[in-house]
């Protein structure tokens, strides 16, 4: 049976996640488990990119779910990579692998999906592997209850998004996202569907007023899980928004509003975290209102948002590849141990947080200048003077971090593996020089 091309990289991902479970039967399989992973991811980046412009089976590979897609492969490969040599991995290897391939094709799905029936299986498809990951085997006491809480709000997300979706069908008769009758907004019951799958989205996002819980999970949660949610799922959802915003356009006042709520809560919240988890927490927060305000400012503002989602996601992976490393309890960032035994990663997550706060000439200060630029062309000036001041402020609780010693722990028992060192380099210079890479994105979109 031939299998259509916009479905190929979803069956790649598929198959494998399903064979990645049988790897526990055996010791000798278990241990290439996550090697097994990493392989299937990347050859899914591959995939990805020959499938550019395809579409079929409800789902469309356009310029942006390419770009978003060979990421998402990618960031997937480089977690596995990392969590191969972390403890985490000695229990249940094939397990791992295989739900964090389900979350790549949960994500993958949300980027590429044409039909509200194909957003909803991707969203059950990612969320649903974290009510395990987050609590996986060998974790602490605390991580169930991250797991508890997430699992909380992604219920109530996947019931809203489902009943948006039910009630947009009625209105529409239809779960394509542009409907060949016209428009996607129909009538008041589209209004409603859209309004319930942007609260579900939101949840999922951590967008404030939606945020709640969001510092305990992050704090909780084991390390290398929270780098997948953030590098992964996170920017899956951002594709999901991606899709939805590109057939309403017509909703852009929701958007503004959230973006002006979930910056100012955001960064406020950060700047009271004395916690470096509970700090990265909130200040996810703030992104997704950097991210909303991108979205809002029209059909340019598609482009800066797909760029914003990359680089964010390319900024929490330089964040918590380190952040992994550290004891599971630590509460600050112990500099001096960290540039003694793991200086390449050290140096990874200081360049990270300046990248966050937006430190010219990082990674970070482009993709805020690119959401600046298209809240200005689209008149926005409130939003877009807000965006500088919440930057700005940023900075007041970023670089505090990276020259803050932490009197708690003067030796911590940092987690060694050979390769990490390379991990961190490469990242150090996607962090350096993937802005050079800007120009030939934008031109792809």
């Amino acid at each position: 049976m031939a299998i259509e091309a916009s479905l190929e990289p979803l069956a790649l991902v598929g198959v494998a996640a399903l064979l990645a479970f049988f790897f526990d039967l055996a010791p000798i399989l278990a241990r290439w488990a996550l090697r097994f992973g990493v392989l299937v991811a990347i050859c899914a980046a591959w995939v990805v990119f020959h499938a550019r412009l395809e579409l079929g089976g409800g789902f469309y590979w356009d310029s942006s779910a390419s770009v978003l897609g060979v990421y998402l492969s990618l960031a997937t490969a480089a977690v596995l990579a990392f969590i191969a040599g972390h403890p985490l991995a000695q229990r249940l290897p094939g397990a791992l692998t295989g739900l964090s391939l389900t979350v790549l094709l949960g994500a993958l799905c949300l980027v590429s999906s044409q039909t509200l029936l194909g957003l909803f299986v991707g969203l059950e498809l990612q969320v649903l592997p974290f009510f395990a990951l987050l609590a996986w085997p060998g974790s602490r006491r605390i991580a169930l209850e991250a797991a508890a809480k997430y699992a909380l709000l992604a219920g109530l997300a996947s019931a809203l998004f489902g009943l948006g979706v039910a009630i947009l069908f009625l209105g529409n008769g239809s779960l394509a996202l542009i409907p060949p009758q016209g428009t996607l907004l129909t009538g008041f019951a589209s209004h409603l569907g859209l309004l319930l799958l942007y609260a579900a989205l939101a949840f999922e996002l951590a967008v404030a007023p939606f945020h709640a819980w969001v510092a305990d999970i992050y704090e909780g949660a084991p390390a290398p899980i929270v780098l997948l949610l953030g590098a992964v799922a996170k920017v899956g959802i951002l594709g999901a928004w991606i899709d939805l915003a590109s057939v309403s356009e017509a909703w852009a006042t929701p958007l503004w509003v959230l973006a002006a709520i979930s910056m100012v809560i955001g960064n406020l919240l950060a700047l009271r975290s004395q916690r470096i988890r509970r700090l990265m927490g909130y200040s996810a927060v703030a992104h997704a209102g950097y991210f909303l305000a991108a979205l809002g400012a029209g059909p340019l503002g598609i482009v800066a948002a797909t760029v914003y989602a990359l680089a964010y996601g390319l900024m929490h992976m330089a964040s918590f590849l380190p952040l992994s490393v550290l004891p599971e309890d630590s509460h600050g960032i112990p500099w001096s141990a960290f540039r003694r035994r793991q200086p390449v990663l050290a140096g990874l997550l200081a360049l990270a947080l300046l990248s966050l706060a937006g430190m010219p000439p990082s990674l970070g200060f482009f993709a805020k200048l690119g959401v600046l630029l298209v809240t200005l062309h689209g008149g926005l000036w409130p939003l877009a003077v807000l965006l500088a001041l919440m930057s700005a402020l940023s900075f007041a609780y970023y670089l505090p971090a990276i020259w803050r010693v932490d009197r708690s722990e003067r030796s911590p028992a940092l987690k060694q593996a050979a390769w990490w060192s390379y991990l961190g380099a490469v990242g150090i210079v996607v962090l350096l020089l993937g802005w050079l890479g800007l120009p030939a994105l934008l031109t792809v979109l």
